[in-house]
């Protein structure tokens, strides 16, 4: 299994095996406490080849850098069934997340497990906005 994605966005949808996304971003800046987002979504695609057919689990954690999770954790149950004359097939996560509430500054993760192992991680930083603030890939 490869992992070819995994972003979290303003919005993403998954039509027919083609993923959209719009806005990925990697931070947040907000004046204070807790931090709010109306809506969100994490997404990722991941790519299984033909010998990893059959059930598998999903698991994504929002969690800060001491481990300890900042929502419950987000869990999906699927099946792989690549085509026989296709050595791979792509499956495609959307999850979104509707008045996502951080309570705490700093350095988060979003990581991805798929059968209970980690395969990939992704930075969510969440700062503190300053008076003056420069227009960039945190705001929020």
């Amino acid at each position: 299994m490869k992992v070819e994605l995994l972003a979290i966005c303003d919005a993403a949808t998954d039509y027919q095996g083609r993923l959209n996304i719009l806005g990925v971003f990697e931070g947040i800046v907000a004046p204070k406490l807790p931090v709010l987002r109306d809506r969100c979504s994490i997404v990722t695609r991941l790519r299984f080849a033909f010998d990893e057919a059959g059930a598998h689990q999903l698991r994504i954690a929002l969690r800060n850098k001491k481990g300890v999770l900042l929502i419950p954790e987000l869990k999906a149950r699927f099946n792989v069934k690549p085509p026989a004359d296709n050595g791979s097939v792509a499956a495609n996560f959307v999850l979104n997340l509707n008045k996502l509430k951080i309570d705490e500054f700093g350095r988060h993760e979003i990581a991805l497990f798929i059968d209970d192992k980690m395969v990939e991680s992704v930075p969510l930083t969440v700062a503190r906005a300053m008076k003056r603030q420069v227009r960039g890939t945190m705001d929020n």
